[in-house]
């Protein structure tokens, strides 16, 4: 396949690009896509994420192709797969405003009700009485693309109880910077809102919630800083 590597985006595990496929024709797609291809089908110049997984973490590569294919039997809108291979996902390449950009410029558009309706959506799909769970909430792992809110990112799903996305969400709303402003609690507010008017339930117990994800993000932050350090023992050897 004729690839040509446009920009490398962030990633903390694997190795995330946006590429571009020139002239890719529709044997090239079968090979890998579970659709038929209709003859003269073909793709050109076609903008692409690639998400290359490395190999402590290909085994969650087979994990993301399924939550997202079940993302799509739901509905809820996901980047489409283009095509998957031994190492590698080909997702829909999205032009949009990632929700992280939005809450750091302090919006206060249609985004948080459509980020709101996002999440309830996710949180009605259930296994033995648990919602399913974004579990990575990152606002970087959502993007709003005219007037939709799509999830990306989907290797860390499970079932348990929403308000625990819910807190994440919220705590990266606030920790934000600018940190902690008005603005950033009207769009915690609206969120929580938009969220139970959707989903048809009244949240309790928020603030204990949150208490838990600050104590998450200060796991999070812990094991980032060993990684870090272990890398910088490792470049000085």
């Amino acid at each position: 396949m004729n690839l040509n590597y446009i920009k490398k985006l962030k990633s903390k595990r694997n190795s995330v690009y946006i590429v571009k496929a020139n002239n890719l024709i529709n044997d090239e797609i079968a090979i890998f896509m579970e659709e038929d291809i209709s003859d003269g089908d073909k793709i050109k110049s076609q903008y692409m994420i690639m998400k290359k997984y490395n190999k402590e973490n290909i085994h969650r590569l087979k994990q993301e192709y399924e939550n997202i294919k079940m993302m799509e039997d739901h509905s809820i809108p996901v980047p489409k797969i283009i095509m998957k291979t031994h190492d590698s996902l080909f997702l829909e390449y999205l032009q949009g405003k990632l929700i992280d950009e939005l809450v750091e410029k302090q919006s206060l558009g249609n985004w948080i009700d459509r980020f709101a309706l996002w999440m309830s959506r996710l949180h009605k799909i259930t296994f033995k009485g648990n919602s399913l769970l974004k579990s990575d909430a990152n606002l970087r792992n959502f993007i709003y693309v005219n007037d939709m809110v799509y999830g990306l990112d989907f290797e860390e799903m499970g079932y348990g109880d929403p308000r625990n996305d819910l807190a994440d969400i919220c705590f990266y709303i606030l920790t934000n910077t600018p940190s902690f402003t008005r603005k950033k609690h009207l769009i915690m507010r609206q969120f929580l809102t938009s969220y139970e008017n959707y989903s048809e339930s009244k949240l309790k117990e928020m603030g204990k919630f949150l208490l838990h994800s600050r104590e998450r993000a200060k796991i999070r932050r812990k094991k980032s800083r060993l990684t870090g350090n272990s890398q910088a023992i490792v470049k000085e050897e």
